[in-house]
């Protein structure tokens, strides 16, 4: 048996070196050593230690391909090849859920090859901040999944160290106290909606802890936050807060799934909600004709957040009437500034919520996190118009996959949460890091896939003992 330069014969049938086959079928190497090594497809061995692929082989890995491009997990696909059934309206209906994100990217990469051939028409030129534009508006959305899928391993399900004074576990954040007034707070991959963990998806924590970054960056001209320091891309370190009892929600489009939302509340024939009143006739995922403020009190872990109006909140002494106001305008200034930079990138920020609390001196400032896939619903605005007229939801870039997903299954704060297939997790995965590349026009790099995530995360927070 041999494999010189890629292709030899043993006994009438020829043999590929592995680098040979990643090139034929369209695949990296790397990633051709990720199947090998998640057991997917299994190289023979030359009697000098030389990994080669035959005619078996390869006919296995064109099966894998073919499983992958349903947007299966390794895992799933692994269960397939076992000879395990499937659950094939499952796969068809995310076999349509890829074709339908392809289609719309080619679209859109379409329309900015013609944006630039118009301009060279009428200019004779393109620029270079022209020409990255296009490079980056073409490619934005083409994610290298192999890259991805190395250090899909990588799940932060917690960050909890006993040395640490003042730890707080929130739905999706490990929190610690620190003496001098510092918090801590780290973020986890946990997934939480309807008051509750659903699950942990891959690199979640760090998309929204770098989305996060961003937007704190873009804002702070508007209002002051309360971050610090960034020591280790899941963690941040800000000053400790009083955070205001009121969550501040700022909602443009008549949208959601919760009981809190204003569709759900629409939908069930109500029209005054939060102290607005809302017109008749409005359609699912509809422009309101000017965002509005429908604040909610903060529950504690395992209760449900309430609608309140203003009347409330200064019936109840939650806020002062100068803080209602302050904060009301600076939500509807950093709502007007988070629109105008995701209309940039193609997308409508629906909705978001807000969070403020008081330093020590006083001052205002924006808490936890702004702008970012998990307090905010995003929608892609190049397809929003086809699919309001057609009465199908938005495409989203937000958590309303798997959100969706379980509200279709069950009532999520009564029923028990049926086990969220890991095709839609890793589906997930994939959105929430394009989230991040298209919102902040900024390449994600996933964990490397060593060591643990956790345990760079724990030594990051060793830094901080006795301090």
């Amino acid at each position: 048996m041999r494999a010189s330069n890629g292709v030899g014969g043993y006994m009438g049938e020829r043999f590929l070196s592995p680098s040979e086959t990643a090139r034929r079928l369209g695949v990296g190497v790397r990633t051709l050593r990720l199947y090998e090594r998640r057991g997917l497809v299994r190289p023979r061995r030359t009697q000098a230690g030389w990994r080669v692929y035959g005619p078996s082989e390869i006919e296995r890995l064109h099966r894998v391909l073919t499983l992958k491009s349903l947007g299966l997990s390794l895992a799933r696909i692994a269960q397939l090849l076992e000879g395990r059934v499937a659950d094939l309206p499952a796969l068809l209906a995310l076999q349509e859920d890829v074709l339908s994100q392809r289609i719309g990217d080619l679209q859109r990469a379409r329309r900015s090859v013609q944006a630039a051939r118009t301009k060279v028409s009428r200019d004779g030129r393109l620029s270079l901040e022209d020409l990255i534009d296009l490079v980056r508006e073409t490619t934005m959305t083409t994610i290298d999944e192999a890259r991805l899928q190395a250090s899909a391993h990588q799940v932060l399900r917690e960050a909890i160290d006993p040395a640490l004074p003042g730890l707080y576990r929130g739905k999706v954040r490990d929190n610690y106290d620190l003496p001098d007034g510092r918090r801590i707070l780290v973020a986890s991959d946990r997934l939480s909606a309807f008051d509750r963990v659903l699950c942990c998806v891959p690199f979640k924590g760090q998309v929204l802890n770098g989305v996060a970054r961003w937007a704190f960056e873009q804002t702070a001209d508007l209002c002051p936050n309360h971050v610090l320091d960034y020591p280790d891309p899941n963690i941040v370190v800000g000053r400790r807060l009083d955070i205001l009892p009121v969550e501040i929600v700022v909602r443009g489009y008549l949208a959601g799934t919760t009981s809190t939302s204003i569709l759900t509340m629409y939908r069930a024939g109500r029209r005054e909600m939060y102290g607005q009143r809302l017109p008749d006739g409005l359609a699912d995922h509809q422009a309101l004709e000017t965002p509005i403020i429908t604040p909610t009190s903060k529950a504690a872990d395992g209760g449900h957040d309430e609608p309140l109006t203003p009347g409330d909140i200064l019936a109840r002494g939650l806020l002062s009437e100068d803080e209602w106001r302050r904060v009301s305008e600076t939500a509807l200034a950093l709502f007007a500034r988070g629109q105008a930079l995701a209309a940039e990138h193609d997308l409508i920020l629906a909705d978001t919520k807000y969070e403020f609390g008081v330093d020590s001196e006083g001052t205002i400032r924006l808490a936890d996190e702004i702008h970012t896939p998990d307090s905010s619903r995003y929608w892609r605005a190049d397809t929003y118009t086809q699919r309001l007229a057609a009465g199908e939801p938005p495409d989203s870039f937000d958590k309303d996959v798997i959100r969706s997903w379980v509200a279709a299954r069950c009532d999520p704060y009564k029923d028990d949460v049926p086990e969220i297939p890991p095709e839609l997790i890793w589906k997930t995965a994939l959105t929430y890091v394009e989230a991040h590349e298209r919102i902040t026009g900024r390449r994600f790099e996933p964990p490397a896939p060593a060591p643990p995530v956790q345990v760079r995360v724990l030594a990051a927070l060793g830094d901080f003992h006795g301090r």
